[in-house]
C-alpha cells in the first residue's frame, strides 16, 4: 500500500530550530536536534493536489481546530462529497506513534522551455540534487489519524426533493424554518422517490482476510482439447433421478443420456441384474434394505447402478426410498406400507462403522434389536407385534396428501408409531 499523504496539525508554537547542511557520504551522518513540538499527523487516503479541498473533506478548519484542542481524541469524519449531508462518512482511527516530521529544502531545477511539470518523486529529487539540500527536524508526531475503514455504499440524494428541503429548512438550525417543516401524514406513497435511503447500507468496515487457497485436489487438465479444472478427490456423481412429493409426474424410464446396458462392465451388469430381480419382488426399497440383499462385492456399485432400474424420492412419505420406474406410489393406497419413517437414534458416525454394524436384517425393526447403521425404516419392515397391529389396522385415505400425515387417515397413528 503506498504511503498516504499527511496533513499536520500543530499543537504548540514552533521553537527556533537550527538548519544544518547535508554533508557528503564520506563522513558520519550529521546530528539533528528534535524540537519538543508535538504534532498530530493526518493520513488522508486520497492523493492530495489541493490542500484546501482536502481539509474540506475532513470537516474544514473547525474540525481540525477541535482535533488539535482535544489532542486528537475527537477524531475526524472523511467525506469525499462534503456538500452532501446524507453521505455516510469514513470514521478515523487514532493511533499512538513516535515518528519525526522532517522539512527538506531542495533547490529548484531549471527546466527547459516547453518542458512539462516536474513529476519526479521526492527520492528522485534528492538523488538529482547531488547533496545540495537541507534537512530540518520540525517535531515529533505523537499521534496519527488514519482512515483504514472501507467506504460504505453511496447513494446520491442531491436531486431528491425531501433532502433539499431538509438541507434548506433543517440544515441551518433556525427555529422558524424548523417549525414550518412538515411531512405529509397521508398513508401510502404514489411516488417512491421521496423515500430516504438508510443511513448505512453495510455494517462491514474492515475487509475480511479469507486466507483463500485453492483446493490441493484440483488439477489443471485438458478436456476435449480445452483447459479445465478437475477435482481428483471429488466423489463420483450418481445419475439417479430424484423426485419431490409435489411433482406432478414421475420418471417412466431411465434417462435417455444413460450409458446403454450392453456397454457396462461385468460388475455393473451383475449389479443391474440383481436390482431388477429385487424390484420384481418388491417395488419400493430403502437403500439399506437393498444393501442387506446384495453380496458385498457388489454393494459399492449399487448407488451407480440404481439409475438403470429405479428413481428416488426427495421428500414425503417415501423419502429416501428407491421406486421402480413407472410406479407412482401416490396413485394407490396399497403402497402406504412402503412409506418410510425416521427415528432420532444415534447412528455410527463413519461409513466403516456403519458397515461393521450392518447385518442382514438391520433394516427390519422388531422392537428388540436396533442396529445403528441407519435411521430409516419402512412400515412393511416393522415386525414388532404392537406396531404392526396398529399399521395393519389403520384406516386408509383414498388419495395421498402432500402434507403429513400422508396416506394414513388419522394423524395420531403415525405419531404413535414414531414415539413408541
Amino acid at each position: 500500500m503506498p504511503h498516504a499523504p499527511k496533513l499536520s496539525s500543530q499543537l504548540q508554537p514552533p521553537p527556533q530550530a537550527s538548519t544544518m547542511p547535508h554533508h557528503s557520504r564520506n563522513v558520519y551522518a550529521p546530528w539533528h536536534t528534535v524540537p519538543p513540538r508535538k504534532i498530530i499527523s493526518i493520513e488522508h487516503p486520497a492523493i492530495i493536489r489541493n490542500v484546501d479541498k482536502a481539509i474540506e473533506t475532513l470537516g474544514g478548519a473547525r474540525a481540525l481546530k477541535k482535533l488539535s484542542e482535544t489532542n486528537a481524541s475527537s477524531g475526524l469524519d472523511l467525506r469525499f462529497r462534503p456538500e452532501d449531508i446524507m453521505q455516510p462518512p469514513i470514521q478515523s482511527k487514532i493511533v499512538e506513534t513516535n515518528n519525526i516530521l522532517l522539512k527538506i529544502r531542495i533547490p529548484k531545477r531549471k527546466r527547459a522551455p516547453g518542458e512539462g511539470p516536474d513529476e519526479r518523486s521526492v527520492l528522485d529529487k534528492l538523488r538529482d540534487a547531488g547533496g545540495e539540500y537541507t534537512i530540518e527536524t520540525v517535531g515529533t508526531i505523537a499521534r496519527t489519524v488514519r482512515f483504514r475503514d472501507m467506504a460504505n455504499y453511496q447513494f446520491n440524494t442531491a436531486d431528491m426533493e425531501i433532502v433539499q428541503r431538509v438541507r434548506a429548512e433543517l440544515g441551518g438550525l433556525e427555529y422558524e424554518k424548523i417549525k414550518n417543516f412538515d411531512i405529509p401524514t397521508s398513508r401510502g406513497l404514489s411516488d417512491l422517490h421521496p423515500i430516504l435511503p438508510p443511513p448505512l447500507f453495510s455494517n462491514t468496515t474492515m475487509q475480511h482476510n479469507y486466507h483463500y487457497r485453492q483446493n490441493p485436489a484440483i488439477k489443471r487438465t485438458l478436456v476435449a482439447g480445452k483447459p479445465a479444472l478437475l477435482n481428483l478427490q471429488a466423489a463420483p456423481k450418481t445419475l439417479t433421478p430424484i423426485v419431490h412429493i409435489s411433482a406432478p409426474t414421475i420418471p417412466l424410464h431411465p434417462p435417455d443420456s444413460l450409458r446403454a446396458y450392453n456397454l457396462l462392465d461385468r460388475g455393473n451388469k451383475q449389479c443391474v441384474d440383481h436390482l431388477r430381480k429385487l424390484f420384481a419382488q418388491r417395488p419400493i426399497w430403502t437403500r439399506r434394505a437393498l444393501f442387506n440383499h446384495f453380496p458385498k462385492n457388489l454393494q459399492s456399485l449399487v448407488r451407480f447402478s440404481m439409475v438403470h432400474v429405479a428413481y428416488m424420492w426427495r421428500a414425503g412419505p417415501w423419502r429416501d426410498t428407491c421406486v421402480v420406474y413407472g410406479l407412482d406410489p401416490r396413485a394407490d393406497p396399497q403402497y402406504r406400507v412402503y412409506q418410510a419413517v425416521f427415528f432420532q437414534v444415534d447412528t455410527e458416525k463413519t461409513a466403516k462403522g456403519r458397515e461393521k454394524a450392518r447385518t442382514g436384517t438391520s433394516h427390519i425393526f422388531d422392537g428388540k434389536n436396533l442396529v445403528r447403521d441407519g435411521r430409516c425404516f419402512q412400515l412393511c419392515d416393522v415386525t414388532d407385534p404392537l406396531l404392526k397391529g396398529m399399521i395393519d389396522g389403520a384406516r386408509v385415505r383414498s388419495k395421498c396428501h402432500v402434507l403429513p400425515p400422508f396416506p394414513l387417515t388419522l394423524p395420531q397413528t403415525l405419531h404413535i408409531i414414531l414415539y413408541m
